[in-house]
């Protein structure tokens, strides 16, 4: 049974820690296998990881390490205490202790609070405390590790780890081109920044907690970069459209609404038509994705994940198609 292997691995990080001291909760995911440990009255979170390809845990790892450094995120951010990487933890330089666990596993405080919800985000003061979070962390200062090109480093990445696969069984080649077509477009739409910007790229509504004083907290740094391809626009565009394929949907004029109070709170006109342009590759992002998720899951999960597929290139195409109707 997965949860009791887990909870072997668990108990690797905390010599105090066995299966009689802690109490374990399963605490969801897609990809990674999360969970709330609770030991002598204090609760953590941890993170057990997807072992991808696809994924440089080398890179998320140091990357955790300049946000636990850095002093303006504190208000906004768990407390980091393991991340494993080649057997050591590299948050402490201090900790001998040597770590039989995956690259990637790790160790945080865990946030008493709720999940950000749709019912949250109608409300025109959540709104506004959640631009203040995207802005506090796009001005932080924080410098991450590796350059970040949607494009190059998760579209074209995801595409070609995909398409080692039987594509037929999800999409038909005329799609796949289309697909691809419409890529190369919005690649070209979409400005270079001579300087990155340090984004999240997966803000969605489950990697946002509402703890006390009506704080919202960032989590889940796993997709991190220095981002040179839309800069902070692209971390709006993809919060809008995780959340155009769940119920209850975001819609136009409620995005529309939270751009209007993001543009008072970041002191500038946020560009729609490259928000809308960067909707477009973070939707391709989450195609290729589900594409490879496919194929690496069971036969029992897989009717989820041609749903998630089929959802989201049917969102692709209208959202393409309004962007170029809008031109003529």
């Amino acid at each position: 049974m997965q949860k009791d292997k887990d909870l072997k691995l668990i108990c690797r990080l905390d010599k105090r820690w066995n299966p009689r001291a802690i109490d374990v909760k399963k605490a969801g995911g897609q990809t990674n296998r999360n969970y709330v440990v609770a030991f002598k009255g204090k609760k953590f979170f941890v993170r057990l990881p997807w072992e991808s390809a696809a994924l440089d845990r080398s890179v998320e790892g140091r990357n955790i390490v300049q946000l636990a450094h850095n002093k303006k995120l504190r208000r906004i951010l768990p407390q980091y205490y393991i991340y494993v990487l080649s057997g050591k933890n590299i948050l402490s330089p201090k900790d001998t202790t040597r770590y039989d666990l995956p690259d990637g596993t790790m160790a945080a405080e865990y946030l008493q609070g709720k999940e950000f919800s749709m019912r949250h985000f109608k409300q025109k003061r959540y709104q506004k405390v959640l631009a203040q979070t995207f802005a506090l962390f796009h001005t932080s200062g924080v410098k991450f590790v590796n350059p970040y090109n949607v494009f190059r480093d998760e579209i074209q990445k995801y595409r070609v780890e995909a398409s080692k696969h039987r594509l037929e069984k999800l999409l038909d080649r005329h799609t796949v081109g289309k697909l691809q077509k419409i890529e190369k477009e919005a690649s070209k739409r979409i400005s270079v920044l001579r300087k990155g910007v340090s984004t999240h790229n997966d803000f969605l509504f489950q990697n946002l907690i509402i703890g006390k004083s009506n704080r919202i907290y960032l989590l889940d740094f796993e997709y991190a970069g220095l981002n040179n391809k839309g800069g902070i626009l692209y971390d709006i565009g993809y919060f809008f459209v995780d959340h155009l394929f769940r119920t209850p949907r975001m819609t136009k004029s409620l995005f529309d609404e939270f751009l209007g109070i993001a543009d008072k709170v970041y002191g500038k006109k946020l560009d729609r038509v490259e928000i809308y342009w960067l909707s477009v590759a973070a939707i391709l992002v989450q195609i290729w994705w589900g594409i490879l998720r496919y194929f690496s899951v069971s036969p029992k999960e897989r009717p989820y994940f041609k749903e998630y597929v089929q959802k989201r290139v049917a969102g692709t195409l209208k959202l393409y198609k309004e962007l170029k109707e809008k031109e003529s």
